[in-house]
C-alpha cells in the first residue's frame, strides 16, 4: 500500500472543525487518512499556504434550470417555477435535448467549489430523475434525486419511488391531503421534503401541522416567514430546515431569521436554490447568512455554527462523514490561507474570504500527488 504525506498550513480538524495549524496528514491511496500530526513533515509535500477544510453539502438544489441561466428576471416567482405551465417548464420543453449537459454543468462547477453533495429537486416526474441519473458521475459527488410527479399518477409515483433518493414536493397543496399521505407511505424510508413558507401568501395559506399530518415531511426548504411557533414546531419534530438566502433575496420573497432558528435549536443546513439565477457556490450563501445574522443579533458570530451546517451536521442526515480526522476518508477541498492565518476569528475569515481566496477541490488524492 502506497501512501501520501502532506504539510498543511491549517486544517479543520473532526467534527468540531476545531482549527489546527501546521499540521502534517498521511493518507493511503484509499484516499484514507492514516495520520494527522503536529507540525510539519520533512519528507512531505507541501501545501503550507493552504487550509484544508472538510467538503459542503448543498442541500437544495434545482440543476435542470442551470441549462437556461437568467431567464425571465422581470417575472415573479409564482410564474417562473410554479407548476408545469410556469416559465421554467417551458424552457425544459425547449431545450429539452440539453438540460442533460445543464444539469453535468451544474455538478462540475459545484465540486469545483468544494461541494462533495448535493440533494436535487428534478422535475418531470420519473424521466427527469433517469436523465439527471446518466448526468452525474457518482465517482464525484453524492448525488440525490428528489423527485416529483407533475400531476400525481400512482403507477408513476411506484415507478419514482425506485429511481429517486426522496420526493421533493413543490408546496404543501401541489397534491391533495389524500395523495400526499399515499406519498409518505411510499417514501417512508426516504427523503421527504418540501417547499414551505418561501412567500408571504405561502405562509398565511399553508399549514405546517397539517402537513406534518398528511406528508411527514423530514426536511423544510426556505421557511422564510417562519414564526418562532413553526421553529419550535420544527425543534420538537426533528424537522431540519434549508434555507436558501440568496435565492430569497433575488426573488424578493423575504429574509430567513437564521439567527432564531439556531437559538431555538432547529438543525439549519444550506441550499443555493434554482440554477437559473443562483450560481451552485454554496460559499455565498453561508457569508449570506453570517451577515444576515449579523443585523438580526448585532455582535452575534454564528461562524461557526453556519460552517457546521453545510458539513458535519449535514454529514449526519445523509448518513455520510467527511469529517477530517484518522479513519475517515477525504475529499480534499483547499482554501488558500492569505489572510486567514492572521484573522483573530478562523471561523469568521473562511466563511466571507473562502470564495475571494480561491477554492481548490481536487478530488482524487491522487491528482495532488
Amino acid at each position: 500500500m502506497s501512501t501520501l504525506k502532506i504539510n498543511l498550513g491549517a486544517i479543520l480538524s473532526g467534527e468540531e472543525l476545531e482549527y489546527k495549524e501546521r499540521v502534517n496528514i498521511e493518507i493511503d491511496d484509499n484516499n484514507r487518512i492514516l495520520h494527522i500530526g503536529n507540525g510539519y513533515d520533512s519528507s512531505a509535500k507541501n501545501f503550507k499556504e493552504f487550509i484544508l477544510v472538510p467538503p459542503l453539502i448543498n442541500f437544495h438544489t434545482h440543476s435542470g434550470d442551470f441549462t437556461f441561466p437568467e431567464i425571465g428576471i422581470d417575472k415573479p416567482i409564482n410564474e417562473l417555477v410554479g407548476d408545469p405551465n410556469s416559465e421554467k417548464y417551458k424552457y425544459f420543453r425547449l431545450y429539452k435535448n440539453r438540460v442533460s449537459e445543464g444539469i453535468r454543468e451544474f455538478i462540475r462547477k459545484s465540486i469545483n467549489f468544494g461541494i462533495i453533495g448535493i440533494l436535487d429537486f428534478r422535475e418531470e416526474g420519473v424521466e427527469g430523475v433517469l436523465k439527471a441519473k446518466k448526468s452525474v458521475d457518482l465517482a464525484n459527488i453524492h448525488y440525490f434525486s428528489l423527485g416529483r410527479l407533475d400531476k400525481f399518477d400512482k403507477k408513476e409515483l411506484e415507478e419514482l419511488v425506485k429511481v429517486a433518493e426522496g420526493y421533493g414536493l413543490p408546496s404543501p397543496n401541489y397534491h391533495s391531503s389524500k395523495e400526499l399521505n399515499v406519498i409518505k407511505n411510499h417514501f417512508a424510508t426516504k427523503i421527504r421534503a418540501v417547499h414551505f413558507a418561501e412567500t408571504k401568501k405561502q405562509y398565511l395559506r399553508d399549514d405546517l401541522k397539517e402537513l406534518i399530518i398528511s406528508y411527514s415531511p423530514n426536511l423544510i426548504i426556505h421557511g422564510t416567514h417562519f414564526s418562532i411557533n413553526e421553529f419550535n414546531i420544527l425543534k420538537n419534530e426533528k424537522i431540519p430546515l434549508v434555507v436558501c438566502p440568496r435565492s430569497n433575496l433575488w426573488f424578493g420573497v423575504g429574509i430567513p431569521n437564521i439567527s432564531a432558528a439556531y437559538d431555538i435549536g432547529v438543525t439549519v443546513f444550506y441550499g443555493s436554490d434554482n440554477g437559473s439565477w443562483i450560481s451552485p457556490n454554496l460559499w455565498k450563501d453561508l457569508e449570506l447568512a453570517l451577515l444576515i445574522t449579523r443585523i438580526q443579533k448585532p455582535g452575534s458570530n454564528y461562524a461557526r455554527d453556519i460552517l457546521s451546517s453545510a458539513t458535519v451536521n449535514a454529514y449526519k442526515y445523509l448518513q455520510l462523514d467527511f469529517a477530517i480526522k484518522e479513519g475517515n476518508k477525504t475529499y480534499p477541498v483547499l482554501i488558500r490561507g492569505d489572510e486567514i492565518f492572521s484573522a483573530n476569528d478562523k471561523f469568521v475569515a473562511i466563511i466571507k474570504r473562502a470564495s475571494d481566496n480561491g477554492i481548490y477541490s481536487l478530488g482524487a488524492i491522487q491528482n495532488i500527488s
